[in-house]
This record gives C-alpha cells, structure tokens and sequence, in this order.
C-alpha cells in the first residue's frame, strides 16, 4: 500500500469548492494531473465513470461514498491497482476551511507504480488544491 495526502485552508466557501470539486467533468481545467474525467450519471454512490491521467491510460472511476458538503470517495481502478481518493472539507480551528485530499494505492502493482505514479500524485494533487481555492475564491457561492 501506498498513502499520500495533502490539505489547504483557505478563507472560501464550503458550497463553493463542493460544486467545484464534485463537477467531475470540470476536473481538467483546474487539476494537471487529469486530462479527462467523467461519471455516467450523478455523483452518488455507485455511480461510474471513467477517468485519464495525465500520460496514462483511462481507468475505470466509481463513487464509493457521498457526504453531501463533506465528502465524497472515488476509486479509479486498473487491473492490477487501484487508486483511492478521499476528498474531505472540514472547518478549520480558525474559521477557513481545510480542504484534504487522499489518495491510497493497493494491488499487486504497487510496487512498482508507486515509484512512477506515486511522484506524479504528489506534484499534481497540492496545485490541484491551490487551483480549486483559486478558483472558489473567483466567483461568488452558489
């Protein structure tokens, strides 16, 4: 297994990043670590999807669980690994929101993804942070 995380906080709204974070087919113009992303219906538990990283191949995406304005889970999945990814909003001690994403790599191919993809999630994910808190602090809460 292999774990990686990173927060941010930031003084923005919790509807805000919610609607940005969970618009799955937005996630390429703010995350460089998607190029593509899209989910066949609702973001709900259960529901799939499909998602491609930057320079891999297009895995399998499903919902494990929804949180509404708190959380929310999602597995991308190839055959030989899979990948996690906790999306958390919490309210900080000083009145921002801390935004967390997680990401955890199980399989038999970890050990040798984790030396490739692993690098890549740990650059890609902090600017992903910093451009979503960008982006909620642009325009005006739902």
């Amino acid at each position: 297994m292999w774990l990686f995380e990173h927060s941010v906080e930031a003084p923005v709204s919790r509807k805000r990043v919610w609607a940005l974070w969970t618009d799955v087919e937005s996630w390429p113009s703010w995350n460089p670590g998607v190029v593509r992303a899209e989910l066949d219906g609702p973001l709900a538990e259960g529901t799939t999807g499909s998602v491609r990283a930057s320079g891999g191949p297009a895995s399998k995406l499903r919902v494990l669980g929804v949180d509404p304005e708190r959380r929310f889970v999602t597995e991308a999945s190839e055959r030989l690994m899979r990948l996690r990814f906790d999306h958390e909003l919490d309210d900080s001690q000083d009145g921002q929101l801390r935004i967390t994403q997680r990401v955890q790599m199980t399989g038999l191919a970890t050990p040798l993804m984790r030396r490739t993809i692993g690098p890549r999630l740990e650059r890609s994910i902090p600017v992903a942070l910093a451009n979503l808190v960008e982006l909620a602090k642009g325009r005006p809460a739902d």
